[in-house]
């Protein structure tokens, strides 16, 4: 079988990089398709994958009408090409359209509900062979949607696929073994699904949080824009492919990534999340009390009433459940919740190559018992 990959955000990367490793140990040839954006090519050249590349629009909407019509032909030719039988892909246009006029077979995944409602993905999504959610999904896309028992960054940190080596990691980061430290993660808020969000912290509580952080351990940051100059001697500096590694032996996750910190809560690290709208899967989380999240407000009184119980509150709160988190923390009470949680989840890298294998009669096994997932554990 010739599968192809298509991927934008270089986090889709990591979604697809293990089953594509499963497919091609089962004799299947696989091939790759990406936007050329930040570092998803870099991450697809670190783990040796071969690709070819979708023409990058502008921002304007001439340039993205213009990009719609070549990469649609782009990816035509390329499935014709390499005769491709199946197409994986997050909801993406380009690949929705070929494959809708061409009549193959395509599988997406999503599990970001605002941007699976926008006008740029909802209709794009239907037109999808079927569509594959996290149970945690809340958004009801299509009657075709399909529900799995995890979450996207299951995929490549489920303890099956992902190991530490403890003493590297703190090599790595030049820090005597054990060390606590905090990783905080701030983002560009340049994504098509940031569009109409107005971000998480302002400058000021970015300084604060750090420096009230760094009294008592130490902090790093990874950080796609540009930082005030006091907190640049903080930046992070690794090998991208290994930032997962740094998450799974950090004290605590702060930051505006939701992928990020639903990742250090798969490794088992508190997460705390700031974000006006949240994810499916990061409610999931902090409703098994993993991951604590915050709105990009001063103060919990200027928190919605209709806000979910689960909300600990604005950026005030935000920095001193950090503080509280790095002073005093029940490890083992977090570990048994973690261990507990992960227990309802499955090996989604395992499930979904039977998934793609099997397809279509994998949709029908899963529609008339939705219990055969749990035999990927």
């Amino acid at each position: 079988m010739n599968v192809l990959f298509v991927s934008g955000h270089p986090a889709q990367v990591h979604n697809f990089r293990l089953v594509r490793n499963e497919l091609l140990k089962h004799g299947h040839q696989v091939f790759w398709l990406t936007t050329k954006k930040d570092i998803a090519t870099n991450l697809l050249d670190i783990y040796n994958i071969p690709y070819a590349i979708y023409r990058k629009p502008k921002k304007t909407s001439i340039s993205q009408l213009m990009a719609l019509v070549y990469n649609t032909w782009h990816a035509m030719r390329f499935i014709y090409t390499h005769k491709i039988d199946i197409t994986i892909s997050r909801t993406d246009p380009y690949s929705s359209l070929a494959c809708f006029i061409m009549r193959r077979k395509h599988i997406i995944i999503d599990d970001t509900e605002h941007a699976a409602m926008s006008i740029r993905q909802k209709p794009f999504a239907k037109m999808g062979s079927a569509i594959v959610v996290p149970s945690c999904f809340w958004y009801k896309l299509s009657k075709m949607q399909l529900s799995f028992a995890g979450n996207i960054e299951l995929f490549y940190l489920h303890p099956n696929r992902f190991a530490v080596d403890k003493e590297s990691v703190y090599r790595l980061l030049n820090l005597p073994m054990n060390t606590k430290y905090v990783l905080v993660r701030f983002v560009q808020w340049d994504a098509y699904h940031d569009v109409h969000l107005k971000g998480g912290f302002p400058i000021i509580s970015k300084i604060e949080l750090v420096h009230r952080l760094n009294k008592y351990v130490k902090v790093f940051i990874s950080s796609e824009s540009e930082l005030p100059t006091e907190l640049e001697p903080y930046r992070i500096q690794i090998p991208i492919e290994r930032m997962h590694e740094v998450q799974a032996c950090a004290s605590l996750f702060v930051g505006e990534s939701a992928t990020m910190a639903s990742e250090s809560v798969v490794l088992g690290t508190p997460a705390i999340y700031v974000d006006e709208i949240g994810r499916g899967y990061t409610d999931d989380e902090a409703c098994a009390s993993l991951l604590w999240m915050c709105r990009p407000v001063s103060d919990k009184t200027y928190l919605s009433p209709q806000e979910p119980t689960y909300i600990l509150g604005g950026i005030k709160e935000c920095i001193e459940k950090a503080e509280e988190i790095v002073l005093s923390f029940d490890q083992e009470t977090y570990k048994q919740r973690h261990a507990a949680w992960l227990t309802t989840k499955i090996d989604c890298t395992a499930w979904f190559t039977w998934f793609i294998e099997n397809f279509p009669q994998s949709e029908r096994i899963m529609r008339q018992n939705p219990d055969y997932q749990y035999r990927f554990k």
